[in-house]
């Protein structure tokens, strides 16, 4: 049914891309992708950044088990109806699970990952509902990972969670020989007027408990305030032969929202807030089909207009105006028979004054054991100097999820996985 989860976590989207594909009159789908390792995790405690701000620094060492390792697990529900003369009705109703005890993840959303309706035509798709940012396909076309908790992809320009799934979403995309494309926009992406590192379902507009970027309550038309959350966006990918480009932009407009490393309002916690963001990325990936390698890598700069910064803010190296991020990633992939070897580096910093970065790295090998069911091995690392992205973007909730599978990074301190998993595909 589906060939590998990114058939069925990613790739379904890009097919809805091909207005043109064969279908059934009437048909509902059930696909999904199980995904989950045993791992083992070292993070270093860091460098204290200033007095106060000790809880950014954790020393860990745990064996887990956990889901999403290589690829993202995942249950969905696909629906097409032919309506004659070129035209269908679709929907997508796509929740995650967490494999290792059965909660939903995404903020306990049924359907977290997409849930939207749509209509084809020759002309090309519109769709309605939470879907995939069009910036997320300049980067997913590119990868030859499953964007898993290890894949250094998701650093290309994907500085925060709106750059992957919006709420509100409406879409259209097409295609025309070897380009595809999509264009989007969200009257609310899913921004809270607080946001924070809380994973709450309860916050509302005033409160101090704020939310992650696309928490569950984020997106809710409650939490709109002038323009909160507003996005738009477009993505376009050419194939000539074995050699495939990408490019990508969104926009979001955060209105003034406070950022904070908790849910109290001081001083020590309030950081900075946030006005207009916009990020662009490139990317290109060559494939050599008859030797089974291929070769990716994707360039991305982000920049956040920032404000009203307090001295926690300063502490982390941030100041009043643009915060500019910027993010190399290089891939490569070899494929003989059965087995896989792979390899990512990435490389992702502020460019401002100061200067924090990340450098992170991934090496891996798979076996298929059939076309479904797959073992893998990784191992990675992240390393922070001063204060990078991953620390200040996970402790305030301006990322979904922690580095490193969860495992997170502490200031000028690393942190490294070495897991061995199973996933399967349905």
């Amino acid at each position: 049914m589906q060939k590998r989860v990114l058939s069925s976590a990613i790739a379904l989207a890009l097919t809805a891309l091909a207005a043109g594909s064969a279908l059934a009159q009437s048909s509902v789908t059930i696909y999904g992708n199980i995904d989950v390792s045993f791992d083992r995790v070292k993070r270093d405690v860091g460098d204290v950044v200033a007095p106060g701000l000790e809880s950014l620094n954790v020393k860990q060492s745990t064996s887990r088990v956990g889901p999403d390792l290589s690829s993202q697990s995942a249950l969905g529900f696909r629906g097409v109806e032919d309506l004659g003369g070129g035209y269908k009705g679709n929907f997508v109703l796509e929740g995650q699970m967490g494999v290792d005890n059965g909660a939903l993840l995404r903020d306990g959303r049924m359907f977290g990952r997409q849930a939207y309706v749509g209509v084809t035509s020759p002309f090309g798709e519109v769709r309605l509902g939470r879907q995939y940012a069009p910036i997320f396909f300049s980067s997913a076309v590119i990868t030859t990972e499953r964007f898993g908790g290890t894949d250094q992809f998701i650093e290309g320009g994907l500085s925060n969670t709106l750059n992957i799934r919006w709420d509100n979403a409406i879409t259209y995309s097409a295609q025309v020989a070897g380009f595809r494309g999509q264009l989007g926009f969200s009257p609310n992406a899913g921004a809270a007027d607080i946001i924070n590192g809380n994973r709450t379902t309860t916050a509302t507009q005033g409160s101090n408990d704020g939310s992650i970027l696309g928490g569950n309550n984020s997106g809710a038309s409650t939490e709109k305030t002038s323009g909160r959350g507003r996005s738009w966006g477009a993505f376009g990918a050419y194939a000539i032969d074995a050699l495939t480009l990408s490019a990508g932009y969104s926009s979001t407009n955060f209105a003034g929202a406070q950022v904070r490393l908790g849910t109290t309002n001081s001083a020590l916690t309030n950081v900075f807030k946030l006005g207009d963001y916009s990020v662009w990325n490139l990317g290109a990936k060559y494939v050599l089909k008859d030797l089974g390698l291929t070769f990716t890598g994707a360039f991305g700069r982000a920049n956040y207009d920032v404000k009203d910064t307090t001295a926690t803010a300063n502490a982390l190296g941030v100041t009043n105006g643009d915060l500019r991020v910027s993010s190399l990633v290089l891939g490569t992939r070899y494929e003989i028979g059965a087995v896989a070897l792979l390899g990512q580096w990435s490389e992702t910093k502020f460019r401002n004054e100061g200067r924090g970065k990340n450098v992170g790295y991934t090496l891996g090998a798979e076996y298929s054991l059939s076309k479904r069911t797959t073992l893998y091995t990784r191992y990675a690392q992240l390393k922070d100097t001063g204060v990078g992205p991953a620390v200040l973007f996970s402790a305030t909730g301006i990322r979904e999820v922690p580095p490193m599978a969860g495992a997170g990074i502490s200031p000028d301190g690393k942190t490294s996985l070495l897991a061995l998993g199973v996933r399967h595909n349905f």
